[in-house]
């Protein structure tokens, strides 16, 4: 998926994704962030939403889906730098709190060692 670039560390997955975050794409998505859940060193995955313009409601059911997957697993997932129309979609449909968000390189290094 051109639209994905995923950036690992020892124990973390960082998937940066740029562009439209709708049902066209959630599948492969899942596809793609599923085969890197898959290894067993991947603890914290970390979602970059920064260039993320649009996300609908399968956008958002792709997120939650996610978060609830890999926190099942005990592990850790979070939505780095998201989008402020994304946040306010987030807002709209009371999901923000849900998610722990990362708005800061200092809060996300830690995580990427």
């Amino acid at each position: 998926m051109e639209n994905l670039r995923i950036k690992r560390t020892r124990n973390a997955a960082l998937a940066d994704y740029t562009g439209e975050m709708t049902l066209e794409v959630t599948r492969e998505l899942r596809e793609t962030i599923d085969a890197v859940m898959t290894d067993d060193d991947v603890q914290c995955l970390i979602f970059d939403l920064s260039g993320v313009s649009f996300i609908d409601s399968s956008g958002i059911g792709f997120l939650v889906s996610l978060a609830s997957r890999v926190e099942n697993e005990a592990k850790s997932f979070y939505l780095y730098r998201p989008d402020a129309q994304v946040v306010r979609t987030l807002e709209l449909v009371q999901l923000k709190k849900y998610f722990k968000i990362l708005g800061t390189e200092e809060e996300l290094a830690p995580l990427m060692l």
